[in-house]
């Protein structure tokens, strides 16, 4: 029988991380305020809640994360049907995706600095052709850096695109109290049914600027935009002007905490969603997530850049999550 298993991970400056075995998931990091641990970000109380959790907390998301446009695509003269659990789309890879599994527990369980965690995805799983192997490593620096590593090999060619899906707030009770500075000049239009149209707009003189610090609160306040209006938040795609590791890739701010997160990654592309749709026990906007991931759809749109990964080749990605006080 499987069990809901949690790993600490602790640092000698006061951090911890706490990840689940369900879905491979953060289930919490607590970074000190004045001395005392307070947590960063929308969290259960308890690892046994996140069985019925709706809303990724934490989540590593794949095979495919975002949404893939009527759950299909081709690939070498074949059409694949996926499973549909977001209207006509597959979101986050599907109706039983890697949020809604066990994973293995590979390294040291005595180790409190890292943690290595695998899944193996067999052929047809959710639709998605090959038998794809996959490590997910969390680290925890002393340098206040959780370090998320992606590695994953298939035998036949097939579409991946992971990312996490935590919920920061940087121990505010509302993200709309957080700072936002994302380094992208452009982002993906959406469509209706809330994938993307293929065209990649530049940000300059609208509310998907954020290369400069923003307060997110007052930006959705006060927004003219008709789509944000309407949606009552972000859930789009910035398209990250460096793909470089070292580069800063987002930075978010407690002004009331003095606590900043810098977020670093090798991918091309980031999701910002504010958390519009938490309800039940968390409120909406409690946090929101900074999904480092590959251009959604990519499946299908030949000037995407690719998220098909060979067979026997290694797909590799990294994302960096370092707190520090302001």
């Amino acid at each position: 029988m499987n069990n809901v298993k949690t790993i600490l991970l602790r640092n000698n400056s006061g951090m911890s991380v706490e990840v689940c075995n369900f879905g491979a998931r953060i289930t919490s990091i607590k970074f000190p305020i004045n001395g005392e641990a307070t947590e960063m970000t929308v969290a259960y109380q308890n690892a046994e809640d996140y069985l019925d959790d709706s809303f990724y907390l934490g989540a590593t998301c794949g095979r495919v994360c975002n949404r893939i446009s009527n759950a299909q695509f081709d690939l070498n003269g074949k059409t694949y049907q996926l499973t549909k659990n977001d209207a006509e789309n597959c979101l986050h890879g599907g109706v039983e995706n890697f949020a809604r599994k066990y994973w293995s527990i590979d390294s040291d369980p005595v180790s409190t600095k890292q943690v290595t965690l695998s899944l193996t995805s067999i052929d047809g799983d959710q639709g998605f052709p090959g038998t794809l192997q996959i490590s997910v490593q969390y680290q925890l620096t002393e340098e206040n850096e959780l370090i998320v590593n992606y590695l994953a090999k298939s035998d036949a060619a097939t579409p991946i695109n992971l990312t996490n899906h935590t919920y920061f707030n940087l121990g505010e009770a509302t993200c709309e109290a957080l700072m936002v500075q994302i380094n992208a000049s452009h982002y993906l239009e959406r469509n209706q049914l809330n994938t993307p149209t293929g065209n990649i707009i530049s940000v300059t003189n609208n509310d998907y600027d954020f290369r400069q610090q923003v307060s997110i609160g007052v930006r959705q306040a006060n927004t003219n935009d008709q789509e944000l209006a309407l949606m009552q938040g972000y859930d789009h795609c910035f398209v990250l002007d460096d793909s470089a590791i070292a580069s800063e890739k987002a930075v978010i701010l407690s002004l009331q905490n003095n606590v900043k997160m810098t977020m670093y990654t090798d991918q091309p592309a980031m999701q910002l969603y504010t958390g519009s749709y938490l309800s039940g026990e968390f409120k909406r906007y409690q946090g929101l997530c900074l999904e480092a991931q590959n251009y959604p759809d990519a499946v299908n749109f030949n000037h995407f850049p690719s998220s098909i990964l060979p067979p026997n080749e290694l797909y590799k990605r990294e994302i960096r999550f370092k707190f520090s006080n302001v």
